[in-house]
């Protein structure tokens, strides 16, 4: 694959409502500023304490949206940003997308989302995906806490008693394992509802109580989509009736989440229950899920907050920065150029097939 121009990147300033994160940091800038050219645009590390000074101070240029989509042909932030027909020439975009986004084609040059890392056996850091999603997981735990008034510990009082909570998660991804472990702290019971032996085990080992759901809802192909779902719903509806926090993060095969919690589902559940579903980007696995709005239906709260990472704006931002200069620096010769090797795993999966199309020189 021949080399890109030199790369002269653009950090954008977050304009998802509640986005706080910064997709590098002052640091990351610097150690970055050897190979390539880097404009960012003025306040875009503001939120997460980052100021523009630090920036200048590690060799960046302050310059407006408008230049940096007109000098750039890369450009870098934590989300796909909604203006990206405006950069010019055949730019190279690097972000952390929605499974949603998976199939959405680049009218031009290259979408690359780093959700696409996510599993790598050597991605390693740059796998910003799953850390992130351990973030979410622990902000999750904290976000549930503050809507059932709970606090610190987890406990309810019973008239004179004091009782843990029940928390349960369905799934036992990053997110899930992390909120376990915070919840566990907290003081709370809880309750992970995954697939096999594998969930199990991760489960366990954090000293949750492991329900088994059915593993073909992971399996394309085992049951009709509806029969399937109709099964998980029927367990589910029965036994998260028991809990009063329901942290939700079920991914689909197809990109979209499955609905394992329906309207017919929602009324079992106890009153007060909150679900925080750190699906919502990806249609969310309750019916009633609404991206980036809490959800009131009678005393159910749905919480479909996408921006849960930016609580810890600071620590998020550090960590999603270092994912991302690990990959930039994997993607570029000492000189400076955009070079995307697919016989490099990590830089294959990231590109995908999209490459086809792409142009050579910006």
């Amino acid at each position: 694959m021949p080399n890109l121009a030199p790369v002269h990147a653009g950090l954008l300033r977050e304009t998802i409502p509640g986005e706080r994160r910064v997709a590098l940091t002052p640091e990351d800038v610097g150690n970055l500023s050897t190979r390539i050219a880097i404009s960012f645009e003025p306040g875009c590390g503001t939120a997460a304490g980052y100021e523009d000074e630090a920036y200048v101070a590690s060799g960046a240029r302050p310059a407006s949206r408008e230049m940096i989509a007109r000098d750039c042909n890369l450009f870098v932030g934590i989300r796909k940003p909604l203006d990206a027909h405006v950069f010019a020439g055949s730019p190279t975009l690097i972000f952390l997308g929605s499974p949603l986004d998976a199939g959405e084609p680049a009218a031009r040059g290259l979408m690359l989302d780093l959700a696409r890392l996510e599993g790598i056996a050597d991605a390693g850091c740059m796998d910003v995906a799953t850390r992130q999603a351990t973030i979410c997981g622990h902000a999750a735990v904290l976000e549930g806490a503050r809507q059932l008034g709970v606090g610190h510990p987890m406990l309810v009082m019973d008239g004179a008693r004091a009782r843990p909570i029940k928390m349960a998660t369905l799934g036992a991804g990053a997110a899930a394992l992390q909120a376990i472990a915070t919840a566990r702290r907290l003081g709370a019971l809880t309750y992970v509802f995954g697939f096999g032996d594998d969930d199990r085990g991760r489960a366990e080992a954090l000293g949750a109580k492991f329900v088994m759901m059915d593993p073909a809802l992971e399996q394309p192909g085992a049951m009709t989509p509806d029969a399937l779902l109709g099964a998980s719903r029927k367990q589910l509806a029965g036994q998260l009736r028991e809990m009063q926090l329901i942290i939700s993060s079920v991914g689909g095969s197809t990109g979209r989440a499955p609905v394992l919690i329906d309207d017919a589902s929602l009324p079992l559940l106890a009153s007060g229950t909150v679900i925080v579903d750190l699906e919502a980007p990806a249609g969310g696995n309750c019916a009633m899920t609404r991206t980036d709005e809490i959800v009131r239906l009678a005393d159910i709260i749905i919480i479909g907050k996408t921006t849960l990472a930016s609580i810890d704006a600071h620590q998020s931002s550090r960590v999603f920065s270092e994912g991302l200069r690990k990959l930039l620096e994997r993607l570029t010769t000492l000189d400076g150029r955009l070079l995307l090797d697919r016989e490099d795993p990590a830089t294959h999966r990231l590109i995908g097939e999209r490459i086809a199309g792409a142009s050579a020189e910006s």
